[in-house]
């Protein structure tokens, strides 16, 4: 496979890294969707596809401590999910959006996972758009939720509106942070 964006070499010598593969859904910038991990001599020793019709991995993932893995992921939102989380439908390019949000995986054997943990950036939205959804107010009384209808291209949003491009772990504080390059904005979950 092609690389991935991201590419790790861990404490035992194997090469934990992301791979691009085909997703005719959707791609962008940054697009992975498949993690393998090989030994040093380049045998495969697992593998897993992040990558189907509703979510995608891509950029980075974190290597954690424990041998789990923090993959970031887009996530596929229709129309009718976005204009029900106060979404314009006019900010729109098409007619979908494409959230990112973050798995704790832990490897299985047969190149299977056990997902551990999920956030999801479509979980933490603030809107001042329609005032009859429940996420309705004053985006800046809200500094830790997303403005839904923020569009970094100044028209029509970019379906990758967060695009979301590192994750790291702090294992000291228990700590996850991403950042955002349409937003200029770095979190600590």
């Amino acid at each position: 496979y092609n690389p991935g964006n991201s590419v790790y070499l861990l404490e035992d010598g194997s090469l934990l890294r992301t791979c691009r593969i085909s997703n005719s859904i959707f791609s962008g910038g940054g697009s992975g969707g498949r993690i393998e991990k090989t030994d040093w001599n380049n045998n495969l020793l697992w593998s897993y596809d992040f990558s189907n019709t509703t979510y995608h991995q891509h950029h980075d993932i974190e290597p954690m401590p424990n041998g789990n893995i923090l993959v970031l992921c887009w996530e596929y939102k229709s129309l009718i999910d976005v204009i029900l989380s106060g979404r314009d439908p006019s900010s729109l390019a098409d007619n979908e959006l494409w959230p990112s949000y973050i798995l704790e995986v832990q490897p299985q054997a047969n190149n299977g996972i056990n997902i551990v943990w999920e956030w999801r950036a479509s979980d933490h939205l603030i809107q001042d758009y329609d005032a009859e959804k429940e996420n309705y107010g004053i985006v800046a009384d809200h500094p830790k939720l997303f403005n839904i209808n923020y569009s970094a291209a100044g028209g029509p949003g970019l379906i990758d509106w967060l695009h979301f491009n590192s994750i790291d772990y702090n294992a000291d504080l228990d700590q996850i942070i991403i950042s955002s390059r349409n937003l200029c904005e770095v979190y600590i979950i």
